[in-house]
């Protein structure tokens, strides 16, 4: 019966969470849709008075706000994916990162990691910008799992 009950709580908890989840999804459309109205009425219908540039307005606002809306649903209605296999540490290179304990090799190690990857994004220096930050990834992955792998 005990069991029961949690299982009852858990399931509450995650139907709360999920309609929760929406709320910052639904005070954006209420923003977009309140400036929405405060434009196109407001300022381009009432303020003003110029046909011209009451046309203008509108296709130049019309134009933003369909490109912002869609992206915006593609970012909202679509699955994250999973990174390529390619990207992932082989076993061995993640066990020599996590067994060395100095910072300076750790980062040689993802330095080197990073440079057999296919990226090829450069800075307009001619840096590798893409690499900074898979090396700032890499090692903050590498540090939850560490934590995470200690903790228990």
């Amino acid at each position: 019966m005990r069991r029961g009950w949690k299982m009852a709580l858990s399931g509450g908890l995650r139907c709360c969470r999920r309609v929760l989840s929406w709320v910052p999804v639904l005070v954006i459309v209420l923003v977009v849709l309140w400036s929405y109205y405060a434009y196109v009425f407001e300022l381009c219908l009432v303020t003003v008075l110029s046909p011209a540039e009451k046309v203008i307005y509108l296709i130049l606002y019309h134009a933003i706000f369909v490109f912002f809306t869609w992206t915006y649903w593609k970012s909202i209605f679509t699955l994250p994916q999973q990174p390529n296999q390619k990207f992932h540490l082989s076993y061995t290179d993640k066990e020599r990162y996590e067994n060395e304990e100095r910072p300076e090799v750790q980062k040689q190690m993802l330095v080197d990691m990073a440079k057999k990857l296919p990226v090829y994004t450069r800075t307009g220096s001619g840096g590798q910008f893409i690499q900074r930050q898979l090396e700032r990834q890499l090692s903050k992955y590498l540090r939850k799992a560490k934590s995470y792998m200690f903790s228990n």
